[in-house]
């Protein structure tokens, strides 16, 4: 074999393996963007607001850098359309969360019942967390349906063993806190049906037909992660649902006891 051919073969396998491990560094970085501020301590440190709303102030930019790089190692800017959407939905992300930290500090700052503290506990509770949420639904949707990890001659990534299992584990990781965030975030309702459509259609030209010269179908790296990734939101939303009777929030619960 030329030494160019093998310099291609060389590349197109580094390339592979970069995209795994950026879908790797995405979730770590979603749960540590997930959990910091909530493990923090909520002693107020600057006018009346704690160390992990300071941080959930940070980390949303952390959170956007990682989706702009994964969106990029998916080829999402390939056209015109596909960068609106993208941007649209990043855009809708961070106004979400801004108005829900924002409405959140505002509520905790109030007593119940006080002049603007219901419109407060709204925007945060509702507002804030269904345009958050539905932010992540669209940007999956768009990983699946667009997303594309081929190395430039139509093939799918191979994967090795080690790759396979971690993309299963960050798959599950990765499902069960956007479950949890549901929950927390009373979406529930929303991110169900959502997490069940966006399972069914990722993993349907699966189910269709097979394609390839091996028989199977082949879907984009980034396809079968967020699909199977909505499948476990779905499956843990169904679970907790018939535990608990509902989708309390779990700070509900820490509080009652």
């Amino acid at each position: 074999m030329a030494n160019g051919a093998r310099d291609r073969i060389g590349i197109i396998s580094w390339s592979r393996s970069t995209r795994a491990g950026w879908v790797l560094v995405f979730v770590f970085g979603y749960a540590l963007v997930d959990l910091l501020p909530v493990i923090l301590p909520s002693t107020p440190v600057f006018r009346g607001l704690g160390l992990g709303d300071l941080a959930d102030v940070v980390l949303i930019f952390v959170l956007v850098v990682l989706y702009v790089e994964l969106g990029s190692q998916a080829n999402l800017y390939r056209s015109l359309k596909l960068r609106v959407a993208y941007t649209g939905a990043l855009l809708l992300m961070v106004q979400g969360h801004a108005i829900h930290l924002a409405a959140n500090a505002i509520a905790n700052a109030s007593q119940p019942g006080a002049q603007g503290w219901g419109l407060a506990d709204f925007l945060d509770e509702t507002w804030g967390h269904v345009e958050l949420h539905f932010a992540f639904l669209l940007l999956g949707a768009l990983f699946i349906g667009c997303g594309r990890s081929d190395g430039g001659d139509g093939s799918e990534p191979v994967l090795s063993a080690t790759e396979k299992t971690g993309l299963w584990i960050a798959a599950v990781i990765y499902g069960v806190l956007l479950g949890a965030d549901a929950v927390e975030g009373q979406t529930a309702p929303l991110m169900l049906p959502c997490a069940i459509a966006l399972f069914v259609w990722g993993w349907f030209p699966y189910l269709e037909r097979p394609r390839g010269g091996d028989g199977r179908a082949r879907m984009s790296l980034y396809r079968r992660f967020f699909a199977t990734s909505f499948g476990v939101t779905a499956l843990a939303l169904l679970i907790y649902w018939l535990i608990m009777d509902g989708f309390p929030q779990f700070s509900t619960l820490a509080a009652a006891g």
